[in-house]
């Protein structure tokens, strides 16, 4: 909050560089402990659903910015970006304050030192930690989007989906400003359709939670059990099936959007394919999340999400910087089909993780990798196992 009122404060653009990237800096925990947070609340068939909310919320952020500060830049000025963010984040400050802690293993640490236990756990130097924070964030995510087929393939299909939305900050713009000849706050209203589609997949993959993943049973508790009452986890493919929804939706809506951007077309349909835009967005995104976590155990799943995340990150950072070019050159048609072409590419990818995702698991250097520490770990590597796995669940969404 100190940083965002430091960018509205500033009165060049060095200032708002270097501001703005200590505000994202410290903004990020919540990226990596919510997802945690919100499995060590929920019960383990309640998760989706609480965890479809608060995916919904990164994705819902890029939709309302460019509404709020739209209006916002013409009717005050550009700083009123910057304090309309610290409202939002004065309001939730609060709650965040309050949050009683959830990681398990902190609770119990807490209990047994009121109690007066003493707890034996491993000794690490500063540096050991700083190395295994490295595997685990660094190194290793970088390994797995090189070796790692599941994780290069589809860490690049979620990229461009979230490329493209942020393409689209430049495109809006593009189209209805100057195809609409729309005022700059008016036309930050058109990411309303995009807002539209994330509703909608968001209460398509609850649907599908309920009633697939987690139906139902006659004693009132939800998901296939076995005769102890403990619940039988679905295979990673069968968590594909938002994908198989949205991967079809996503070229549709690219060239919806592409030939129905002409002055001669009212503008309601250019916006109205926004919302099979978002609904691809959210669904592909919510697949992969959970194929990573059927996919691969703690110890290794942060790694996956990690490169997911890097992928998605650096590709959506850039995706802006030539998309108004691009727009201009090749024209909002062609410039929107081109990535309808490249979606319509990637279309496939969910049917052929279900038919050879088994495989692509089994041979997985990192899954054995994991299975042979887990077996049979050796004397010496017992405690740096211990702790790797305990900071990769802290790192993971699940």
């Amino acid at each position: 909050m100190l940083f965002v009122m430091g960018v509205g404060l500033s009165k060049n653009i060095g200032s708002i560089l270097v501001l703005r990237f200590f505000a994202g800096f410290f903004a990020s925990p919540v990226m990596a402990i919510a997802g945690g947070t919100i499995s060590d609340v929920w019960e383990v068939e309640m998760t989706g659903v609480a965890m479809s909310s608060f995916c919904l919320a990164p994705f819902a952020g890029p939709v309302l910015g460019p509404i709020i500060g739209g209006f916002a830049m013409v009717h005050k000025d550009w700083a009123w970006t910057q304090w309309i963010q610290l409202f939002f984040s004065g309001f939730i400050l609060p709650f965040v304050v309050i949050l009683p802690e959830t990681y398990k293993p902190a609770i119990m640490r807490k209990r047994a030192k009121q109690r007066g236990i003493t707890i034996e756990k491993p000794k690490f130097t500063p540096l050991q930690m700083l190395k295994l924070l490295f595997v685990i964030t660094v190194a290793r995510p970088l390994e797995m989007f090189v070796m790692e087929p599941i994780v290069i393939v589809l860490s690049l299909y979620t990229s461009l989906v979230f490329s493209i939305l942020f393409g689209f900050f430049e495109a809006y713009p593009v189209i209805f400003r100057g195809i609409y000849l729309m005022d700059g706050d008016i036309s930050g209203l058109t990411f309303l359709g995009i807002g539209v589609g994330l509703l909608i997949s968001t209460v398509i993959y609850i649907y599908i939670d309920r009633t697939i993943y987690f139906p139902k049973n006659a004693d009132g508790t939800r998901g296939k059990r076995d005769e102890k009452g403990n619940i039988i986890p679905s295979s990673p493919e069968a968590m594909l099936l938002p994908a198989k929804i949205g991967a079809p939706l996503l070229p549709i809506a690219l060239f919806w959007q592409a030939w129905t951007a002409k002055s001669s077309v009212h503008w309601m349909a250019p916006i109205a394919a926004g919302a099979p835009f978002g609904m691809s967005l959210m669904l592909i995104f919510y697949s992969v999340l959970l194929y990573f976590t059927y996919s691969y155990p703690p110890i290794i799943l942060a790694s996956a999400l990690a490169a997911n995340n890097l992928a998605r990150y650096i590709l959506a950072s850039v995706f802006p910087l030539f998309t108004v070019q691009m727009y201009q050159n090749l024209g909002v048609d062609w410039a929107s089909s081109l990535f309808g072409f490249i979606a319509i590419a990637m279309m496939p990818i969910p049917w052929i993780f279900t038919k050879y995702g088994p495989y692509l698991r089994k041979a997985s250097k990192f899954n054995k990798q994991a299975a042979a520490s887990a077996a049979a770990p050796s004397t010496a590597n017992d405690a740096e196992s211990i702790a790797e796995l305990e900071l990769s669940r802290t790192l993971s969404y699940r």
